[in-house]
């Protein structure tokens, strides 16, 4: 079980464009989705990237909003396209004896055989899962290890998966089950190519001994 990290709201007053101010000021615009109604919160930017890099999307949040804690997921970080700045973040409140239904990223682990050996494509398709469980056991992300990939067109479904029995996934239909998180696909033609080209100057080589006259 996970130990929840802390972070400091206030109350937000400003709205709409007037939000623009709080940014200058080094800070970002925020709403909670709560349990018992929305808020409208002001956040330190500094403090909200300090715990965005600890909690991600999946660690729960005690956020101390005055003389209230709320507990808290990240639901959405909206950014500037260019400049890449947080512009907008929005939690959701959630109980920690209620399970919830959450996306965790897949990290693929170990080497796949089929790349060395065959000069195959890791084609890594399925990104991230829905998993059903308890906030405090949500993991930070799904491993699963491509080790087991030893020939071109070996995949692992998402039926492969081994998930600890705090987590359940939330689609169990045939269809979705058979769908690949990872794949090794044949190499491209045109790495086929570069591997049987001969450079200049083996041809130079070659041609050099040819012309050699005997002695």
């Amino acid at each position: 079980m996970k130990d929840s990290i802390k972070l400091e709201a206030q109350k937000r007053i400003l709205t709409g464009k007037k939000v623009s101010q709080l940014r200058t000021e080094g800070n970002i615009p925020a709403a909670v989705f709560g349990i018992n109604g929305n808020l409208n919160i002001v956040l330190s930017k500094k403090l909200f990237i300090k715990t965005y890099e600890k909690a991600q999307y999946t660690s729960i949040i005690d956020l101390i909003l005055e003389k209230t804690n709320h507990n808290v997921l990240i639901s959405e970080i909206q950014v500037h396209p260019v400049t890449n700045d947080v512009l907008h973040v929005t939690f959701q409140e959630v109980s920690l004896e209620k399970k919830v239904n959450k996306n965790v990223p897949i990290e693929l682990t170990g080497e796949a055989p089929a790349i060395k050996t065959y000069n195959g494509i890791l084609v890594h398709s399925l990104q991230e899962i829905e998993i059903e469980a308890l906030p405090m056991n949500i993991p930070q992300s799904i491993k699963v290890d491509i080790s087991v990939l030893e020939n071109i067109g070996d995949s692992i479904l998402i039926k492969d998966l081994v998930l600890d029995e705090s987590l359940e996934l939330v689609s169990k239909d045939e269809d979705d089950m058979d769908i690949a998180i990872v794949t090794i696909s044949p190499p491209t033609e045109e790495a086929e190519e570069e591997e049987g080209e001969v450079s200049p100057d083996d041809v130079e080589i070659i041609n050099e001994k040819k012309e050699e006259t005997p002695e």
